[in-house]
């Protein structure tokens, strides 16, 4: 037992001196680096937590955006939709209201008519009721 202990000293020892060695020559630099390593790091995964809030943050609106676009689609739809019915409306409705030329040419050829034949105002009046009415 004792052969084996003075065998793995001798051998310890040199690594041991070299840890040393290492320790004193670059010892300093190596605290420097490890601790710069370690702010690095914790920047980096700082970071990355940002990226990730960030990334999220700009996935929840563009979810709101695309529902706000797509509700303001609806709208100009039902608007357009809404627009196209009241003009079918009026346009009916001026079908409807508007004189028919050949009426009205026929009202003028009997407005000449009495005019010309001297009839009074009153008959004049009285007939274009009588057309008017049928």
């Amino acid at each position: 037992m004792a052969d084996k202990k003075s065998a793995t000293t001798p051998q310890s020892e040199p690594i041991e001196d070299v840890n040393r060695i290492r320790d004193i020559i670059f010892g300093s630099q190596m605290k420097d680096y490890d601790g710069r390593f370690d702010s690095v790091q914790r920047d980096l995964k700082r970071l990355q937590k940002e990226i990730d809030s960030l990334s999220e943050r700009l996935t929840n609106q563009d979810d709101e955006q695309g529902k706000k676009l797509q509700g303001l689609r609806r709208d100009m739809r039902k608007a357009d939709d809404d627009l196209r019915d009241e003009l079918r409306q009026i346009s009916r409705k001026l079908a409807d209201e508007k004189v028919d030329r050949e009426v009205l040419g026929q009202m003028f050829i009997e407005l000449g008519t009495r005019l010309t034949t001297g009839g009074s105002l009153a008959d004049l009046l009285q007939g274009l009721e009588e057309s008017g009415q049928d």
